[in-house]
């Protein structure tokens, strides 16, 4: 047996029992505290059309009077700035959030899937704070938490009736949720940049003993007493519960709206495809992929048993990886990851064709899966690459106009795709190479070909060596 195949042959083993413990539907995930990896259970991903979720429409505040062209040029912000607010704060699966035109003007349609549970309009309407954080002195009469806040009555400590600070002071980087440790409550914590650094640790000085109220959206949150400098580091207090604070750390993160938004409609949304057209579309698959692998057994006979097993470790690695990552699956997704099987099937077909054409001239069988292999390699890179490159491009241009499935299509397809090259370099060869000790050489039935043809070019290629 050749040098290094019961290696590759133990990583097939390895790499498939881990497959099969992340693919089983009741597996414990992985708890590496020592690395940080805490995962309580490896789970499928659904899209909306697979698990139901919420839907909303947001329109441009028309409280606020904004102008068609101050819309125009800004909603395109606002569409990136409550995606990303989404990615952040309500970890959902694939939004789709996505300018539409409406009689009133530009909107910006939501579709959140998975968020259905609880009270997932509370939870949107967080993610429409404008986000505008700004710290005031109030000297030792703050005003009560949660009430609106009135800079005219603070004016002698807070000239021109203007913030000292705001968010747009605050480094992103250093936004998080932490922990009281007197009170046990959630906290903000923050920190500011550049300049901003020097001048809050200058003012906070100045200011020792005096009230800071920190309002968000005019709302106060929190008047904490300035107790020393602050050099760094600081937290903003409140009553708040963990998702709270992290909706607002989010919020804080992401930015203030360059546009105050307000729903026009909402609405919960069911699968569209429901569970009976999940379960016929299991069905589908499998039948599939049953005759798939049946034609490669008829045809190909021993190689096409191979090819079958490593078919089979394809789909359960691929599956696997989608859990492991977090790939969304929806329609689209499943419909690429699909059509990546059938990428991973012709890459055997290329292999085999060639590893038979060999054989017909004579070769050893080592010898012919070196050959055909080699000559295979050049058809199944090119025709792959091409796939991923084009899938590169699908991806690029869903993510620009919030196309979130033609996105979800081309991950998995690339995946897919990346994991077949996999399989055909690795797997299947590891595969062929076992058989070079069995003596199948002489059984050419195995190999769907004419009996005698390999024994007897093997016989005239020993001759005419002697």
């Amino acid at each position: 047996m050749r040098r290094g195949t019961l290696t590759l042959l133990l990583l097939i083993i390895v790499l498939a029992l881990c497959a099969a413990y992340v693919d089983w539907p009741n597996n414990h995930g992985l708890n590496l505290s020592w690395i940080g990896i805490n995962i309580s259970q490896f789970q499928v991903k659904q899209g909306l059309d697979l698990q139901g979720g919420v839907r909303v429409l947001l329109i441009p505040d028309p409280a606020k009077h904004y102008n068609a062209t101050e819309v125009n040029n800004e909603i395109s912000a606002v569409r990136d700035n409550i995606e990303q607010r989404v990615n952040g704060g309500l970890g959902v699966s694939e939004p789709d959030i996505r300018i539409e035109t409406t009689d009133s003007g530009p909107a910006i349609a939501v579709e959140l899937p998975g968020l259905n549970s609880g009270d997932p309009f509370a939870q949107i309407n967080s993610l429409l704070r404008t986000g505008d954080l700004e710290f005031w002195i109030t000297g030792n009469n703050p005003p009560p938490d949660g009430s609106t806040f009135d800079p005219t009555q603070y004016t002698q400590y807070n000239p021109g009736n203007k913030p000292p600070f705001t968010g747009a002071d605050l480094d992103p980087s250093q936004i998080g949720v932490g922990t009281d440790p007197n009170t046990g409550l959630p906290v903000i914590n923050f920190e500011m940049k550049g300049s901003a650094i020097a001048r809050f640790a200058s003012f906070t000085q100045s200011h020792i003993g005096d009230d800071m109220t920190v309002t968000l959206d005019g709302k106060v949150i929190s008047s904490p007493q300035i107790q020393n400098a602050i050099n760094g580091p600081g937290v903003i207090n409140g009553q708040f519960t963990v998702q709270e604070a992290q909706s607002i750390a989010e919020v804080l993160r992401v930015g203030a709206l360059p546009l105050s938004l307000k729903v026009a409609s909402e609405e919960t949304v069911g699968p569209t495809l429901g569970q009976d057209s999940i379960t016929k579309s299991e069905i589908a698959a499998a039948i599939g992929l049953g005759l798939v692998m049946l034609f490669m057994l008829l045809y190909y006979r021993l190689p096409g048993l191979l090819a079958d097993i490593a078919l089979l470790l394809y789909a359960g690695v691929t599956f696997a990886v989608f859990k492991v990552i977090g790939v969304v699956l929806s329609l689209a997704g499943i419909t690429g990851f699909v059509l990546s099987i059938g990428m991973a099937v012709d890459a055997n077909v290329l292999i085999f064709e060639r590893v038979k054409e060999e054989l017909r001239a004579g070769r050893l069988l080592s010898a012919a899966i070196d050959m055909g292999w080699k000559r295979a390699w050049p058809s199944i890179r090119d025709s792959n690459i091409s796939t991923m490159i084009t899938c590169a491009v699908l991806f690029g241009f869903g993510s620009n106009f919030g196309a979130s499935i033609i996105v979800g299509f081309a991950t998995t397809l690339f995946l897919g795709v990346l994991i077949s090259m996999f399989t055909a370099i690795v797997v299947t060869r590891t595969f062929l190479n076992l058989l070079v000790p069995t003596g199948v050489i002489n059984h050419p039935a195995l190999f769907g070909l004419p009996a005698g043809s390999i024994a007897t070019s093997s016989l005239t290629r020993r001759n005419s060596t002697v």
